[in-house]
């Protein structure tokens, strides 16, 4: 006999066996069971969810001369012509394949006839998102005014691609992802009927990598028990690639200790071993993702696995929700630029390391920590510099003589210092209402710059090693930072980005023409 795969070999053949799905299964077996079957059905959901069968059983069903609660008998006739498929009349159409408007049609004219072997013509069109739409036009003509011996069964994994004219003429069903537990249940039982002697945390792994889909984990389940007549975990391991999840987690944790050469170290590992890189960038994505998720709840997140969770929290402990949330914000817009590269790794590469040059301490609540040692200091005459330590306590006569004697023979009127020191004071609310309202990207931007007068603007300058993403991440949004200061000091300022080298005093600029002859640093700037 022809060796047929696990998933086929188990499709599921009553409502009852339906995995995962018991809201669908129950409300259909009700309706085959009290005769008031609808015409047309739309069953939306990802791959492996039991759509297809499902489809295929509702056709035995209101079919078969000998229903048992609603559920097909598989012996009579009926049933079993259906199931070799030698009966005609319920057809399996592919809309991927069979799009165009004249393949629906032609399906139309076919409907007009009455079923030759049994009660209902049943035409089960799978993936119909992808017909187009004179095809969608000219099915939705029979949706609305069917023969009484049709029934249609569309099956989609992309609902929001069907018009609504045509899911608003059926009967909508859909298909939860199968847990992990439903899909280790089921793989239980069909290796203790294989008689397959599999070692349990092997049957977890496989159920884990099966992402809610029940024939992906048959899929996967099958080149797992050709290694012998027992299957162990560690061989699972390994042809899974779980090995990778602990480059994951050393990957994650190199960030949060800001160990850049590390970094490096574990991206030419996982290269050499000639993994394709995108789905480890995937899975790091994932990683962060769960420390961001623990960092606010303190709590395991619910898709890690024990022991995947304790190779991951040293990295979560010392990482804060701000670097976490970044980490994701960045990493993920590097990976949907990575996939159009030919070598994707510099990317994600350069990415990486951009994180490890962050300061993990950026709330608002540090944040208003420092100003307020600033202002003390400012209160004092203290000339704040962009530097580490602060220079010495001068008296405030002193540095006001200092400033009369560098305005005296200014030319021409420089930026309004007032404005900065106005922004200085109101900072604190500020920052509180862009990382309110304005989002992570503006927040850490602005965390990370200095204030600096620029002739009539406000310059937020950033450093030349690190600066250039929070450049970016800031240009768009200019104007709702300009608005929340507006709300916040009543200045109606007009800012502008600059990079530290834009301030370079050896230009052929005289001293006195200079407009940056006034800067206002902010202290929290990394020098």
């Amino acid at each position: 006999m022809e060796y047929q795969a696990l998933y086929r070999r188990w499709r599921p053949l009553t409502f009852d066996d339906i995995v995962g799905q018991k809201h669908v299964a129950q409300t259909i077996k009700n309706e085959v069971s009290s005769g008031n079957v609808g015409h047309a059905f739309l069953f939306c959901g990802s791959r492996g969810t039991g759509k297809t069968s499902t489809a295929r059983i509702l056709s035995r069903a209101i079919n078969c001369t000998n229903n048992k609660d609603g559920n097909p008998c598989n012996e009579c006739d009926s049933c079993k012509g259906i199931l070799s498929g030698s009966i005609m009349d319920v057809v399996e159409i592919d809309a991927a394949s069979n799009s165009g408007v004249a393949n629906i049609r032609s399906l139309r004219d076919e409907a007009n006839y009455a079923a030759a072997s049994v009660r209902y013509k049943v035409y089960i069109i799978d993936e119909v998102h992808a017909l187009s739409k004179d095809a969608f036009n000219a099915l939705l003509k029979l949706l609305e005014e069917p023969p009484e011996h049709v029934k249609f069964v569309l099956a989609t994994t992309e609902a929001n691609k069907v018009l609504d004219t045509i899911s608003s003429r059926c009967q909508r069903f859909d298909f939860n992802k199968i847990t992990k537990n439903d899909i280790f249940s089921r793989l239980d039982e069909i290796c203790e009927a294989e008689m397959i002697q599999i070692e349990p945390d092997a049957i977890r792994m496989v159920a884990e990598a099966a992402d809610g889909s029940l024939r992906d984990a048959l899929s996967i389940l099958e080149p797992c028990i050709s290694a012998g007549k027992i299957v162990e975990t560690e061989y699972v391991k390994t042809l899974l690639g779980f090995g990778e999840k602990k480059n994951v987690a050393a990957l994650c944790l190199a960030v949060s200790e800001n160990d850049g050469s590390r970094v490096l170290d574990i991206i030419e590992e996982v290269c050499a071993s000639g993994r394709n890189l995108n789905p480890f960038v995937e899975s790091v994505i994932k990683g962060f993702r769960n420390i961001m998720v623990y960092a606010i709840t303190r709590k395991k997140p619910q898709n890690e696995s024990d022991e995947d969770w304790s190779a991951l929290l040293p990295a979560a402990d010392k990482m804060g929700v701000d670097k976490a949330m970044l980490a994701v914000n960045i990493l993920s817009e590097a990976y949907s630029k990575a996939k159009y590269l030919s070598i994707p790794r510099y990317l994600i590469e350069a990415s990486l390391l951009r994180l490890c040059n962050l300061r993990e301490e950026s709330s608002v609540e540090s944040l208003e920590a420092r100003l307020g040692e600033v202002e003390k200091q400012l209160a004092r005459g203290v000339v704040v510099k962009n530097s580490d330590e602060a220079p010495p306590v001068k008296e405030q006569k002193e540095e006001k003589k200092v400033v009369e004697k560098k305005q005296a023979p200014a030319k021409k009127a420089v930026a309004d210092s007032e404005a900065v020191s106005k922004i200085k004071e109101k900072w604190p609310e500020i920052m509180s209402a862009v990382a309110t309202g304005g989002g992570l990207n503006l927040y850490m931007a602005l965390e990370n710059s200095a204030l600096r007068s620029f002739g009539d603007k406000v310059a937020l300058v950033f450093s030349d090693a690190t600066g250039a993403v929070f450049r970016d991440m800031i240009e768009d949004g200019l104007k709702d930072i300009q608005e929340i200061v507006l709300s916040e000091t009543g200045l109606n300022v007009q800012l502008t980005v600059k990079m530290e080298s834009d301030f370079d005093t050896n230009s052929s600029q005289g001293e006195d023409d200079d407009p940056f002859n006034e800067i206002a640093s902010l202290p929290w700037v990394n020098s």
